[in-house]
């Protein structure tokens, strides 16, 4: 921003010849094409350009600050100093000199000086930064043969923009692409609003469930990320535990010292028929544990949170 509003009743604004010659670099081609603009040096120069800016930006910011410090601290040898570098910094910037040469123009009702000034400011002002990419509301990616697939949604009823309320839903779906049982252990997710602000979330689970995977077995929920800015990213990883299934023929033959040690003589036809009741079912049954390879992270891709993209009224 500058130092002084660009007077618009005055003048009709329009883009400086400058300007243009520095932004916009062309290659020859041949035939009836006309020039095409070399984007890569473009952007390039544009880079240059603000690079620069933001160099005597902070040095004028760093000799000012020390100014100030050493007149508190009554080191006026050190302020006279540090206001002639200062003063010698500005008058080498030359967008600070037409900023002030177009402010006194105006202020002195020269209008063609400053209509002058105008287009020459319009030609030393950096070219603002490119907008950020958009990150794509969806992401899908498979982790040891476990696939998590995301989609982010803007849900308008839930937000308050003008309170800095914006309110995101998203739906998780987890596929086993294994030929093992994998079982969901803890969730952690990192979530970046617009400004930066990053905050950390992890529990066991998702939505109060641990869920079990057998091989080729979906799983999907919904939940839902409220933010400050209308725009933001989220990704994370899952934590999933190797099952494995276990016989409860295997159980009981742990247990069978046990059962050696039981009374036997009253109501032993009784307890034959129930312990035959009970292999039969035994023979079904089957409990499932934990295995012995490690735990592992499954990855849920970065996607974005955006009020532009994918908006619901839900």
């Amino acid at each position: 921003a500058g130092m002084h509003p660009r007077p618009r009743a005055f003048f009709a604004a329009g883009p400086s010849e400058a300007r243009r010659d520095r932004l916009s670099p062309t290659r020859a081609v041949s035939g009836d094409d006309a020039p095409v603009a070399d984007t890569s040096e473009e952007e390039a120069e544009a880079d240059r350009l603000r690079r620069e800016a933001a160099d005597r930006a902070n040095l004028q910011t760093t000799l000012r600050t020390g100014m100030e410090a050493a007149v508190k601290a009554d080191d006026f040898e050190l302020a006279a100093r540090l206001r002639d570098e200062l003063n010698e910094a500005l008058e080498r910037d030359e967008l600070h000199v037409a900023r002030r040469d177009l402010a006194t123009a105006i202020a002195e009702e020269r209008y063609d000086d400053a209509a002058r000034l105008r287009d020459l400011v319009a030609s030393l002002e950096p070219p603002p930064p490119p907008p950020p990419e958009k990150v794509p509301c969806t992401s899908d990616v498979t982790t040891d043969g476990v696939n998590v697939a995301v989609t982010s949604t803007y849900v308008a009823s839930r937000s308050r923009p003008e309170n800095g309320q914006y309110f995101f839903a998203y739906s998780v779906r987890i596929t086993n692409r294994t030929d093992k049982i994998v079982q969901l252990r803890d969730r952690r997710w990192t979530i970046t609003d617009g400004s930066g602000r990053v905050e950390e979330v992890a529990g066991p689970g998702v939505i109060g469930q641990q869920p079990v995977l057998l091989p080729g077995q979906t799983f999907e929920y919904a939940s839902a990320c409220p933010l400050r800015t209308p725009t933001g990213t989220m990704e994370g990883e899952y934590t999933f535990a190797w099952m494995v299934t276990t016989p409860a023929a295997e159980v009981e033959a742990d247990q069978a010292d046990d059962g050696e040690d039981g009374e036997g003589g009253r109501g032993g036809g009784a307890k034959r028929e129930d312990e035959e009741e009970l292999d039969e079912f035994s023979t079904a049954l089957t409990f499932l544990r934990e295995g012995e390879q490690p735990e592992f992270a499954v990855e849920i891709g970065l996607f974005g949170l955006d009020a532009d993209v994918g908006a619901s009224t839900q």
